[in-house]
């Protein structure tokens, strides 16, 4: 890969911003530096290296639509023509109200913000505020943004014992008060959830989890371990927080809690929601909600909170989600892509499968059985980092672009948009063909 032009903006950068980069993120860990990219269209990536890429990252989520998609383009400038404003709502804010609860309709009410840290940080808030309790369960492997409320075990990982584990802050910076308020359960096991409720009874404000959890790849949680979620919540007096951060308007019916049959009492959307757009969102059952200022007694503003670049750009997102026929075609070329795939690794006799939901996936290298994939413990003992890197940097070589956050034994999660087509699909396959057959060195 090209890399000369973005190791010299790399450099540069360094003397402006910490490592370089904007954000931790940007750098991609599989090759140890950022691409500088200059710009983007549909489902490709154009960098400042003169390399084009077919892209599988989508902005870690938040490019589901591909990139300048004509309908939001359109919309963005339309509101710029109107003065791209915040701090006021208008029609457009309406609108998009209504259109959001018809393709969400466990969300009764909601309130807007612009990032999924944002949207969690208000979703704890609000469960306490309305609960009166002030602890918080969430499962281990499990992100929920990055904040003192409920930056835990995600990039740590103490030894469980009967399903429950130390709580340990994923950041330095974190004061050990801070941790008192937050316990750790198993992910996919209700046992050690019901045990910390009991052992906590009555100090309880929320259960929060990632439905499907993403950032551990692509682990489902259980259709049975989600509805027993519910039911120790409504048992108990406990909000049941999903944050759909990730999963958002990812796959049919549009979210999470419509594919589990579920309705939580608070859930979060950021990410594909605003199709590149910095918006996100805090909703849920109304007699929750209202417990909002200035009728309620719990603050959830912001000043860009609302602002109409977002609320544009996000209307125009759902109702491209409300139409027929648009979870056809992101189902039609995930089923292509993902057997495409696994055919391939097949061929080359290489451990590893592909796990996925709608237009998110994870390769999991190093074995085969899925049933693996519900247990992040066992799963991260079978994962092959080596495989995953040398995917990825062979990916990288022949224009598909591949980006890990980490170089943990868990997958990064990788995505594509509307905009990818099946011939993309095609080209695709051709380009890993010659990817996995390089790697077979590694066995």
């Amino acid at each position: 890969m090209k890399l000369e032009r973005s190791h010299e903006l790399w450099e540069e950068g360094k003397k402006y911003m910490p490592s370089g980069v904007s954000a931790g993120g940007r750098v991609n860990v599989a090759c140890g530096m950022p691409h500088y990219i200059d710009h983007a269209e549909g489902a490709r990536l154009y960098t400042v290296d003169n390399q084009e890429f077919i892209d599988y990252h989508g902005g870690s989520g938040a490019s589901m639509f591909g990139h300048k998609h004509p309908r939001i383009q359109a919309a963005l400038e339309e509101c710029i023509e109107k003065g791209f404003l915040m701090n006021y709502d208008t029609e457009k804010t309406i609108e998009f109200a209504k259109n959001f609860t018809k393709l969400v309709p466990t969300v009764e009410k909601f309130r807007l913000l612009n990032s999924g840290t944002e949207s969690t940080m208000a979703a704890i808030r609000i469960a306490r505020g309305y609960t009166g309790k002030d602890i918080v369960i969430k499962l281990d492997g499990h992100f929920h943004g990055m904040h003192e409320m409920v930056w835990y075990n995600h990039n740590n990982y103490p030894p469980i014992v009967d399903g429950v584990c130390e709580t340990v802050p994923d950041s330095a910076g974190i004061p050990r008060a801070f941790t008192d308020l937050i316990k750790v359960a198993e992910s996919n096991n209700l046992e050690a959830v019901a045990k910390l409720v009991e052992k906590y009874k009555g100090n309880v404000a929320a259960i929060i989890i990632e439905p499907i959890c993403f950032n551990m790849g692509c682990s489902m949680m259980k259709p049975e371990f989600v509805r027993g979620i519910r039911e120790i919540c409504d048992a108990e007096g406990i909000c049941m927080i999903m944050d759909e951060v990730i999963t958002g308007l990812r796959f049919r019916p549009g979210s999470a809690a419509g594919f589990y049959g579920v309705q939580p009492d608070i859930t979060t959307f950021a990410k594909a929601l605003g199709g590149g757009a910095s918006i996100s969102l805090v909703g849920g059952k109304a007699k929750v909600m209202d417990i909002c200022s200035p009728g309620g007694i719990v603050g959830v503003s912001g000043t860009y909170s609302g602002n109409q670049l977002g609320v544009y750009a996000a209307n125009a997102c759902v109702s491209m989600a409300l139409e027929d026929g648009f979870y056809d075609h992101i189902e039609a070329f995930g089923s292509k892509l993902f057997s495409g795939m696994e055919d391939l690794m097949k061929k080359h006799g290489l451990p590893g499968h592909v796990s996925s939901l709608g237009a998110r996936f994870a390769i999991y290298w190093g074995y085969e059985d899925r049933e693996t994939d519900y247990d992040l413990r066992a799963s991260q003992k079978l994962f092959r980092r080596d495989l995953a890197n040398a995917f990825i940097n062979g990916a990288l070589d022949r224009g598909l672009y591949f980006h890990s956050y980490w170089n943990a034994n868990i997958p990064s999660h990788c995505g594509f948009s509307v905009q990818h087509t099946l011939a993309d699909a095609d080209i695709t396959l051709e380009k890993m063909d010659a990817v996995m057959a390089d790697m077979k060195k590694l066995l």
